[in-house]
């Protein structure tokens, strides 16, 4: 049995082993939901991973014509992921605004949704490959990083492009999914969250 003093001690000590695991949670969680927002970056200015602090996706339609002439459609959506506030005001426009110093980074890349859709479709969740033909397709990915006094962007080379972008989940207003594309010694890998503007 514990005297009076013994059970002050252990009240304590199980005081604070409770605080230690509340406090260890709170950091896994934060740890966690940070890590759903970064992606990790290789290409010419180096190795770093980026922490995403904006992102935003758009829609367009992408004609596509065949052999025979036949013009067939999908919903192309451009994604950007940038370590600043991105300027969503006026879409591509303003999203591509230069960077304002040396530290900044957007990344951008492009999916391509099923035949038939067009800048009014929703993205659908699901895998987007590389190697895609035409449709449910990842493309277009290019990293606009600023050397001195001018943006530079690297693009993967799209005839070399491997991976996909899988989209876990889709809402009219968000978009979450998992990047994993490279080409050569170039690559982008991790997690995004991007708000869908839409156009009034």
């Amino acid at each position: 049995m514990f005297g009076p003093t013994n059970q002050s001690t252990v009240a304590k000590l199980l005081m604070m082993a409770t605080s230690l695991l509340v406090f260890a949670l709170l950091l896994w969680g934060c740890g966690k939901s940070a890590s759903t927002n970064a992606v990790h970056l290789k290409y010419a200015a180096g190795e770093k991973d980026l922490a995403i602090k904006s992102a935003y996706a758009f829609p367009v339609t992408k004609s596509f014509t065949d052999v025979n002439g036949k013009v067939t459609t999908a919903a192309a959506y451009k994604v950007y992921l940038a370590n600043y506030d991105l300027d969503a005001k006026n879409f591509g426009l303003t999203l591509e605004k230069p960077l304002a110093s040396d530290d900044q980074v957007r990344l951008v890349f492009s999916l391509v949704g099923a035949e038939g859709t067009d800048e009014k479709s929703a993205l659908k969740g699901g895998t987007y490959l590389a190697k895609a033909d035409k449709y449910l397709k990842a493309e277009s990915a290019g990293i606009v990083s600023r050397k001195g006094g001018a943006d530079v962007t690297s693009w993967l080379d799209r005839s070399m492009l491997n991976g996909e972008v899988t989209i876990s989940s889709t809402s009219a207003d968000e978009i979450n999914g998992d990047l994993s594309l490279s080409s050569g010694d170039m690559s982008l890998k991790g997690s995004f969250t991007a708000k869908v503007l839409k156009r009034k």
